[in-house]
C-alpha cells in the first residue's frame, strides 16, 4: 500500500518544505547516489526540455542524458492521476515543456507546471498530479548547467508563489 506525505505549511515555508522533500527523494533518502536509479520504464527514451520563460525570443532548451530521461519518465509514471483543468502559465515562467522521443513511436508532449504534468492544451483533461512539484525541481536541477542565474531565479521565485 502506498503512503503519502501531506505538507501542513503555507506560503514560503510550504515551498521550502516541498523543495526539501523533493531533494530528499531525489537523493535516495541518504543512499549512495544523488540520482534515482532508472527503472525499466523507458528504454531508449530521449527527452528534450524547454523552459518556458520568454515571449518573442527563444526559450532555453536542453536534452537529458539516457539515465536522466529514464529517471524522469519513471518519476512521471509514479505520479497519481488527476482530472480537471491543470494550471496554465502566462507571462514569465510558464512551465517546462517536454518532448519524449522513442525511436519508432510518436513523440509524446507534456508540460510540467505548478504541480501538474499534462499534455499541452486548454480545458479539462486527465493529467498527473505532482503537488510536491518534484518533476519541476528535477528538471530545474538538470538545467543548471544550461541556464543563466536570472533564469534560475525566475523559476525558483515561482516556488515561493502561492
Amino acid at each position: 500500500m502506498r503512503q503519502g506525505v501531506v505538507l501542513a505549511f503555507a506560503g514560503p515555508d510550504r515551498a521550502l518544505c516541498a523543495a526539501a522533500l523533493a531533494l530528499a527523494i531525489l537523493a535516495g533518502c541518504g543512499g549512495p547516489t544523488a540520482t534515482p536509479t532508472p527503472g525499466p520504464a523507458a528504454p531508449g527514451v530521449q527527452v528534450t526540455v524547454t523552459l518556458g520563460l520568454y515571449s518573442g525570443r527563444p526559450d532555453p532548451s536542453w536534452r537529458l542524458g539516457g539515465a536522466q530521461s529514464a529517471v524522469l519518465v519513471q518519476m512521471i509514471d509514479d505520479l497519481p492521476g488527476a482530472s480537471g483543468v491543470p494550471p496554465e502559465g502566462g507571462l514569465g515562467y510558464h512551465g517546462f515543456s517536454l518532448v519524449l522521443h522513442v525511436a519508432g513511436q510518436a513523440d509524446r508532449y507534456l508540460v510540467a507546471y505548478r504541480g501538474a504534468v499534462a499534455e499541452p492544451g486548454t480545458g479539462p483533461r486527465d493529467y498527473q498530479a505532482d503537488p510536491a512539484r518534484s518533476i519541476e525541481l528535477y528538471l530545474l536541477d538538470t538545467g543548471r548547467v544550461h541556464l543563466a542565474a536570472a533564469e534560475m531565479a525566475e523559476v525558483e521565485a515561482d516556488f515561493s508563489s502561492p
